[in-house]
């Protein structure tokens, strides 16, 4: 199989599924995660083009929800991501080991549902992968870009001080939340702790920094304009 042909059909597959999907979760954001995915498995010493497929069907979840107005799980999608598959020629034998990686993303310890089933076998390590590569894109610089333009599409504000984060153990559910600022505590800021593999934990570590920069610097100038640290959203 020509793995660089492979990839451009099953993005044109997977392009004209996710069109409908939210501003965070659009192709660009598949891009990204089927390059991180495939950096990570070669470093890992596992295939990188493997990763990569299944790095762009993770999100027809995505594309469900903005269709029914509501959270819906991967393994809800999996007969669509199959199909994906089957409609870009990608070989049948790839399909379950793939399916099994995607339904093990969005699986967080500190969500209410836990940390979710971890495929076995095949699947296992492009299932780590994919996971460091999808929490990867929700941190650093582009992490931040991606949440304050997802927010925006769903009209959460920058901070709401009388919403304050829910930082509690298996607090964090999926959908909106109180506010942009709130989200990084909930959730992005936890991302670093989450990342499986090595090489996602060392490119882990400049996003999270990132993450923390960005908030030191929001909470001194929401100072800066009010005067007020009561209301001021909480450091990293």
């Amino acid at each position: 199989m020509n793995g660089a042909g492979a990839l451009r059909r099953l993005r044109v597959v997977v392009a004209a599924d996710m069109s409908a999907a939210d501003v965070a979760h659009d192709i660009g954001h598949l891009d990204r995660v089927a390059g991180l995915a495939a950096r990570l498995a070669l470093r890992e010493g596992h295939d990188g083009f493997v990763a990569a497929v299944a790095s762009y069907v993770h999100d027809h979840h995505r594309a469900a929800e903005a269709r029914l107005g509501r959270v819906v799980a991967p393994a809800e999608c999996r007969d669509q991501a199959r199909d994906a598959l089957r409609r870009a020629a990608i070989e049948e034998a790839l399909w379950e080991p793939v399916l099994d990686a995607v339904e093990a993303t969005g699986h967080y310890t500190f969500s209410a549902g836990g940390p979710g089933p971890r495929p076995e076998g095949a699947a296992a390590a492009i299932a780590a992968c994919l996971h460091d590569a999808d929490m990867l894109d929700a941190m650093g610089a582009t992490g931040i870009a991606r949440a304050f333009a997802y927010g925006g599409a769903i009209g959460e504000p920058l901070w709401d001080p009388d919403a304050p984060p829910d930082r509690s153990p298996e607090g964090y559910r999926s959908g909106p939340t109180g506010s942009v600022v709130a989200h990084f505590h909930e959730k992005l800021l936890r991302l670093r702790g989450e990342l499986r593999t090595a090489a996602g934990r060392e490119m882990g570590e400049r996003r999270h920094a990132a993450l923390e920069e960005f908030l030191r610097r929001f909470r001194e100038e929401w100072v800066e304009a009010l005067g007020d640290d009561e209301t001021a959203p909480p450091g990293p």
